[in-house]
């Protein structure tokens, strides 16, 4: 999600949309294990989590996108 993130920031230069790739992220904090994220994710709708239901890399690719979409 991390390199995604960053490459649509690059080519558009807008972090707010950015970011709205992120949000879904932020929901799971608090769904699946809580106070982390899975490791992989289905890729349609409901999106749902698979793999370790926390996973540190994962954590924290999210973070550092979400670092790079600040204003």
């Amino acid at each position: 999600m991390g390199p995604f993130v960053l490459a649509h920031l690059h080519v558009y230069k807008n972090p707010e949309q950015a970011r709205q790739f992120l949000e879904p992220m932020a929901n799971h904090l608090t769904a699946h294990g809580v106070g982390s994220l899975s490791e992989i994710f289905d890729g349609d709708a409901p999106m749902t989590p698979r793999g370790c239901i926390a996973q540190a890399w994962t954590v924290a690719e999210v973070l550092r996108a979400w670092l790079a979409t600040e204003s």
